[in-house]
């Protein structure tokens, strides 16, 4: 991109756009240049290694009718980008109307200032160095005669993105980020059970990695899963760790409460804006202005400001509370959130979520798990629920039976069905402790009188 007259390449296109078809009524360029470096270890060994660059450019043309027309090449002369503006202007002549469509972002002044999203010793980092924590992950592994092998990844990736729109729109800014993951597999020298256990880290700064740490929780709870026994029916409190509440709270609301999906009536949040969807201690927000924050931005990926947004207030769910994109807010008749989300110059805006987060609580966690005569730890489940009902029916592949406020034994064959309005209604407790994963924080939530389906007799 620094040998690339980005600016004098954008405002061409925008122009050349107009010049082939005069019923072009607006047109955004997107341009993103990337660095990354992606390290893949299986069975405790380095299997894959790969680093690179790659530079891109989009254009997105309506027309009055709402038509829109996409093209993009990674070919950065005249004679590609030409001909991807061509493309682009074919397929909205191509296509149907839209009468949703109003209009693209108009030109910003007012953007927030957020630190640490930009690591020069990431920019600069090659595989050489990345293999000091490759290594650790490893030798992590081989140093415990209860591991038996590991699935390890690490990820460096450098951005670059200007975005500008025939509406006076220009903005450009530049991210780091670094991502280190473990799932290790343990074994019991004694009964030869087996069992896994993951953990991760996302962060913009390089320092912040922990790649033996990763790996030692990985192993822990790999560990912590060994020996898994079967239990009774029982209706009893159920405990979400900081992964368990992510996937069971956080991550279906992200898919509820995106604007396009609620639109199409695709959501179980349809029909409860500033209703009661929770107890008074659930607290949800969408906070895009944390400094170092992984999910952290300036700008979304229309160019649009991001801020904070608070999703839902002591259980009510905010009229408010929808993440938008700019088709989504003119289709409403309000104005985008800064949700716009695009993973590269290959892709249209979609909606996601900044950081979001599960505001934490006052008990500890200790406290929370003591107060249990018989309950359910849940931390991982690899079933997901239905976002259209919010039904949830799903193994509890990682989880812990708890009896007089002790934890006793992992769980196995054991299932929890409920829907997500009700846990979001039974939450009765929530810990100040809290854990971050990526762009993710949630504290141990506790839910009350949850149907919990066993297979045993213990």
């Amino acid at each position: 991109m620094e040998n690339l007259d980005i600016f004098n390449t954008a405002d061409k296109c925008l122009e050349l756009s107009k010049k082939i078809d005069p019923n072009v009524k607006c047109t955004e360029i997107y341009i993103k240049k990337t660095k990354y470096i992606n390290i893949e270890i299986e069975e405790n060994s380095v299997k894959n290694s790969e680093s690179g660059s790659d530079l891109g450019i989009s254009i997105r043309a309506f027309d009055k009718r709402g038509s829109l027309g996409f093209a993009f090449t990674n070919k950065t002369n005249k004679f590609s980008i030409e001909s991807m503006i061509r493309t682009a202007i074919k397929m909205m002549k191509a296509g149907t109307d839209d009468p949703d469509f109003e209009d693209l972002p108009l030109a910003q002044t007012n953007y927030p200032t957020v630190t640490g999203l930009f690591d020069k010793t990431i920019k600069e980092l090659q595989v050489e160095d990345s293999m000091q924590y490759v290594r650790e992950l490893i030798n992590t592994c081989k140093e415990d005669e209860q591991a038996i092998s590991q699935a390890a990844n690490f990820t460096s990736n450098y951005s670059k993105v200007l975005i500008l729109n025939s509406n006076g729109l220009e903005v450009r800014g530049k991210k780091t980020n670094c991502i280190v993951s473990s799932r290790m597999i343990a074994r019991d020298k004694f009964s030869n059970d087996t069992s896994f256990g993951v953990e991760w880290q996302s962060v913009r700064n390089l320092k912040e990695i922990d790649a033996i740490l990763i790996a030692q929780k990985a192993l822990k709870n790999a560990k912590n899963n060994l020996n898994r026994k079967k239990i009774n029916n029982m209706k009893c409190p159920l405990v979400l760790t900081p992964n368990g509440a992510i996937s069971l709270i956080l991550e279906p609301l992200i898919s509820a409460i995106n604007a396009e999906t609620f639109q199409y009536n695709r959501s179980f949040l349809v029909g409860k804006r500033g209703a009661q969807v929770g107890s008074i201690y659930l607290n949800v927000e969408d906070k895009a202005l944390i400094d170092n924050g992984s999910g952290s931005a300036v700008f979304d990926g229309e160019g649009v400001p991001c801020r904070d947004k608070i999703i839902i207030n002591n259980g009510t769910f905010l009229e408010s509370g929808l993440l938008h994109n700019s088709y989504t807010a003119n289709k409403e008749g309000t104005i985008s959130t800064g949700n716009a989300s695009r993973s590269s110059y290959s892709s249209v805006p979609s909606i996601n979520c900044t950081n979001f987060l599960l505001n934490s609580g006052e008990h500890s966690s200790e406290e929370i798990i003591e107060d249990m005569k018989h309950g359910i730890i849940l931390d991982y489940t690899g079933d997901s629920p239905n976002i259209a009902t919010g039904d949830f029916s799903g193994l509890i592949l990682q989880g812990s039976f708890v009896k007089n406020g002790e934890i006793i034994h992992p769980l196995n064959e054991t299932m929890l069905a409920i829907n997500l309005i009700d846990l979001f209604r039974k939450i009765d407790a929530i810990s100040k402790e809290y854990s971050v994963y990526g762009s993710f924080q949630a504290p141990y939530v506790r839910i009350d009188d949850v149907n919990i389906l066993g297979g045993g007799d213990v």
